[in-house]
């Protein structure tokens, strides 16, 4: 039986614009697994970022549960909530968000110091071996205004691995990034899932969907359909393209 990472339970997100109450997610149930890529798909509207944010304890559902690696989040404190974001989850963001007067080496150690048991030098041994195994050694004292947008968001996944994240969530980490940029961004995603790594992502791109293992729809606020695909290989990715679209297609994509 497959390890739960993920368990929402009748979720609901509302805001208030003006006099009136926007519904964007509905009494949603759902659940997402360990060591799967899973990407969330949907219309603009649909809900897919504010599910996102509602999962990963970046925002508060309006009501239903939301259990993440076992513990009720939707409920938690500030200080549970700043705690699971320490040590349990890590973010990958369209924008990378490094941090300007840091060099890669130094954006990458200073997400992993004070998170559980280790010492600044275990911290700074790991980031040396995460910019080498990203094959971006060349960056370690380049700060983010001398890197190209797929150069700082290979940084922004390192980082995002060294605090031992149970799950990297990503919002649209190849939206500003060209086509080449993009896939050797998706390609080192790809690889860390394959190693184990757990990945919820949302996304508008279809070259990013197909790296999923789950594919996950969204319509006005619920589950609109999934669709399960496996480990990805690239010398299938025509015929899963195929399966992708159809299913796209079914839903008014």
């Amino acid at each position: 039986m497959r390890n739960v990472l993920i368990k929402t339970d009748k979720l609901c997100k509302s805001y208030v614009t003006g006099k009136q109450g926007v519904h964007v997610l509905k009494n949603l149930d759902l659940e997402i697994y360990e060591g799967d890529f899973t990407v969330i798909m949907g219309s603009s509207g649909s809900g897919k970022s504010t599910l996102l944010y509602s999962i990963s304890t970046m925002d508060r559902p309006t009501s239903g549960s939301v259990k993440l690696l076992g513990r009720e989040v939707a409920t938690a404190t500030e200080n549970e909530v700043a705690e699971i974001r320490k040590n349990e989850v890590s973010f990958i963001f369209q924008s990378m968000n490094l941090l300007p007067d840091l060099s890669a080496f130094e954006n990458i150690a200073y997400a992993g110091y004070g998170t559980k048991e280790r010492t600044k030098e275990e911290v700074n041994r790991q980031a040396a071996a995460l910019l080498q195994k990203f094959h971006i050694e060349d960056l370690k004292d380049k700060f983010p205004s001398e890197m190209s947008g797929g150069q700082k968001q290979r940084v922004a996944v390192a980082r995002a691995l060294i605090t031992g994240a149970k799950v990297v969530f990503g919002d649209e980490p190849t939206g500003a990034l060209n086509s080449m940029a993009g896939k050797e961004v998706l390609d080192l995603l790809t690889e860390i899932n394959k190693e184990g790594q757990s990945i919820v992502m949302v996304t508008h791109d279809l070259k990013a969907a197909r790296r999923a293992t789950r594919l996950l729809y969204l319509t006005d606020g619920q589950i609109d359909g999934e669709l399960r695909l496996g480990r990805y290989i690239e010398e299938e990715k025509k015929k899963r393209d195929e399966v992708i679209d159809q299913f796209l297609k079914e839903r008014g994509w």
